[in-house]
């Protein structure tokens, strides 16, 4: 699965949900992204609720540690976009998206609750820390039927994902 495949799904579910509400995309993210390219691959905002959305597209790989290096890289690059700490107005303005195939959902819920010896080796703490910074959401992508299901990333700190 090829990242260009879920960011098609994911910029059709876009121009149907969110640029008929009124969001705009930004004028640097018009075409996919090549991957040497710099940036986040998707940025919308909206005038007048003064809201700015940025996504980060995210494919599922068939290599497994691949995969693991991936969900931490997805956090290096969601960090390197606030630039400064923004006002607790500004910060329920903004939020951060991690859109990524099913699967690659399911991994990122077990690195939660990850259970080792009957101990909890989770990172509960951290994934709440990192969502309250970002405002958080996670799009679950189906590849299949190529629909989109929305997280609050709270919803991930439940036992069972929805």
């Amino acid at each position: 699965m090829k990242e260009e495949d879920v960011e098609k799904i994911v910029r059709k579910y876009v121009n149907t949900d969110y640029l008929r509400k009124g969001w705009k995309l930004n004028k640097n993210c018009k075409n996919l992204k090549k991957q040497s390219e710099h940036g986040c691959d998707l940025s919308l905002y909206n005038q007048k609720k003064g809201g700015r959305i940025i996504i980060e597209v995210k494919p599922m790989s068939q290599i497994n540690p691949a995969n693991h290096n991936t969900f931490y890289q997805m956090f290096g690059q969601l960090l390197s976009r606030i630039y400064s700490i923004p006002s607790k107005n500004y910060q329920k303005r903004r939020k951060m998206v991690i859109a990524v195939p099913q699967n690659f959902l399911k991994l990122i819920h077990r690195k939660i609750h990850k259970v080792k010896n009957n101990q909890r080796n989770g990172m509960k703490g951290g994934w709440t820390l990192f969502g309250q910074i970002t405002n958080l959401r996670i799009w679950s992508v189906d590849m299949k039927l190529e629909t989109i299901k929305e997280y609050h990333w709270k919803s991930l700190l439940k036992e069972k994902i929805n």
